[in-house]
């Protein structure tokens, strides 16, 4: 579980909030960390803005998902990690792409999603 410290620099008063530190304390286990990813994929495909993905650390090794349809990979470093979710993360938009015809709406969705991400040329 992350730890979240208070600053002791920051003294509240009357109608105001201690800083809290959205980093967890060196000594801890990562807890879940937002970043974004951006550029390549496998395949020659690129990602046509970044994305927020999220990074925790499960037991040594590394999940990174998507949040808004859970797609993830892991890894035993971050790297590898992130390089798992990248080529998964494409390899999806081919996998739905061969099933359209047949998805239901959320798988639809997922589809459409991936489309607006992720293109073929630089």
């Amino acid at each position: 579980m992350p730890v979240v410290t208070l600053n002791p620099n920051v003294k509240p008063s009357a109608g105001q909030y201690s800083y809290v530190s959205p980093t967890p304390a060196a000594s801890s286990p990562i807890g879940p960390h937002f970043f974004f990813i951006e550029g390549p994929l496998p395949e020659g495909r690129w990602l046509t803005h970044p994305i927020v993905v999220k990074l925790e650390d499960d037991d040594g090794e590394f999940i990174v998902s998507e949040p808004r349809y859970h797609i993830h990979g892991t890894g035993m470093t971050k790297k590898d990690a992130i390089e798992a979710f990248k080529r998964i993360f494409s390899g999806y938009l081919d996998i739905l792409s061969e099933e359209e015809e047949n998805l239901n709406s959320y798988m639809y969705g997922q589809l459409e999603y991936l489309r607006s991400v992720i293109r073929t040329e630089q």
